[in-house]
């Protein structure tokens, strides 16, 4: 932007030079050509009135002495020609004449006579100057003074060139002027430009420092760093509202929960299925809560993040298949539970960088979703590495399955699809995963599986690039009461 401000400036500023300098050129150049033109019509004016008696008395040979004076004096031939337009006589004998056929025919006609001057100076040439020779009211004659213009063009060139040596100072000055001045308008400008950018990037920290610059932009960074801090405000009571709500309402509910529970002995068999609707109910809304305080936590803002670090711990080295294998063991109860199978694709090592647990919080929501709805099937856990700079994390079940558009939507929080109201869950897990997946610099996007099913992706930043792993077929983890193929 600064580029183009100091480009239009400077463009404006050779504009009015332009519109200055070219008449103010041309001007001096026509003045300059005006001058000569006087000077020469003067002395040829006079030449013409010394001419007259000799042309009278038939012996122009007499102004030879004159004319050859005036030509080694100033440089300029004079030509004397009768009423017919013959020479006569030459301050430089022996040459042709070099006067100009219109300039004679008018000043034999009575007429006063000049070519017009050549003001540019690519333009050579000479100046014939004509003067008619009168015996009486007759014309008896004609004196005609060709002047070369070197001299003129030489001095109109000169002053050309002082006038654009002239412009080109003052665009250099205008331009030492302008790159100071652009960067103290666009200084603010680009503050507030990062400012913005980090904002929507979601670093809610984003700060202007109001500098020197315009007062208006002064003002605008002003209003932009009450405007962030109004959002942080916002953004962390809402985070701790939903926190404190989820956390507060843990203990009550699990009193009501626990008073529930004691009922059973109270109710008779009729009452026993409502009962046991109620725990289940009580069950569901723990786990939404839980669920709710689970995605405050991950959504917190940068400046949270730094003071996890005190309490989770840095970023580390994490071997992804490593990690893989780990969860789908702690799952394997659960699938050995509802007759699923549960495999891992991949040999080597994984590495990439993520805080303490975060892969394991992920790979149990992912695989608790999974888990619901491939019961009596099959889900796949493949670690592999893309190119090198990404590891790809791929689970996929042979469950229903959704659609693409119920896909572009299962990672928003509180969502369950259509046929999933009768399915335990609330709605975010995914969403859960993807903010942590998020954090650790990376994506997860879900499609359908072929079949069918859902495939979930994921693509994390790889730590070492050196090294590639050696793909295998899937092997099956072990679980209880099933065995490896």
């Amino acid at each position: 932007m600064r580029r183009r401000l100091v480009a239009v400036i400077l463009s404006l500023v050779a504009g009015v030079l332009l519109a200055v300098e070219v008449p103010l050129a041309v001007s001096d150049a026509r003045s300059a050509g005006q001058t000569l033109v006087a000077d020469r019509t003067t002395d040829t004016a006079r030449l013409a009135r010394l001419a007259a008696p000799a042309l009278a008395a038939d012996d122009v040979g007499a102004l030879q002495p004159e004319v050859r004076a005036y030509d080694d004096l100033y440089g300029i031939r004079v030509e004397v020609y009768d009423r017919g337009g013959q020479l006569l006589l030459s301050s430089a004998p022996g040459s042709a004449a070099r006067s100009a056929p219109d300039t004679l025919a008018r000043a034999l006609a009575g007429r006063r006579a000049a070519d017009p001057l050549p003001v540019l100076p690519q333009h050579a040439g000479s100046l014939s100057v004509a003067e008619p020779v009168l015996r009486g009211s007759e014309v008896a004659g004609a004196v005609v003074t060709v002047s070369p213009t070197d001299r003129l063009r030489a001095h109109v060139l000169t002053t050309w060139g002082l006038l654009a040596a002239a412009a080109g100072a003052a665009l250099g000055l205008a331009g030492l002027v302008t790159v100071p001045v652009a960067r103290w308008i666009l200084r603010p400008v680009r503050r507030l430009d990062d400012a913005v950018h980090s904002l929507t990037q979601g670093d809610l920290t984003a700060h202007v420092d109001v500098g020197p610059g315009p007062p208006e932009l002064r003002r605008l960074a002003d209003d932009f760093n009450r405007m962030a801090e109004a959002i942080r405000t916002s953004h962390g009571q809402q985070r701790a509202l939903v926190a404190d709500a989820s956390h507060q309402l843990r203990n009550p509910l699990t009193a009501l929960r626990l008073r529930v529970e004691a009922l059973e002995h109270h109710l008779g068999p009729a009452g026993r299925a409502e009962h046991r609707l109620a725990v289940e109910e009580a069950e569901r809304l723990t786990r939404v809560l839980d669920d709710t305080l689970a995605l405050a936590r991950a959504q917190e803002d940068r400046e949270d993040r730094e003071d996890d670090h005190s309490r989770a711990g840095d970023p580390r080295a994490v071997d992804v298949r490593e990690c893989a294998r780990d969860r789908l063991r702690a799952w394997s109860e659960v699938a050995a539970r509802d007759d699923t199978t549960m495999l891992l694709a991949g040999d080597g090592a994984c590495w990439v960088l993520a805080r303490p647990g975060v892969l394991e919080q992920v790979l149990d929501a992912v695989l608790d979703n999974a888990l619901r709805f491939a019961v009596g099937g099959t889900v796949t856990v493949s670690v592999d590495v893309l190119d090198p700079v990404e590891v790809a994390l791929c689970i996929v079940d042979d469950g229903p399955g959704l659609t693409a558009e119920q896909c572009a939507a299962a990672t928003r929080r509180f969502w369950r699809g259509p046929d999933q109201q009768n399915v335990p869950g609330s709605g975010l897990g995914l969403a859960i995963a993807s903010t942590l997946v998020e954090r650790c610099g990376g994506r997860l996007a879900l499609s359908p599986a072929s079949p069918h099913g859902l495939q979930v992706d994921i693509r994390l930043p790889r730590l070492d690039a050196a090294r590639s792993p050696v793909r295998s077929r899937p092997q099956p983890v072990p679980t209880p009461g099933f065995a490896e193929r």
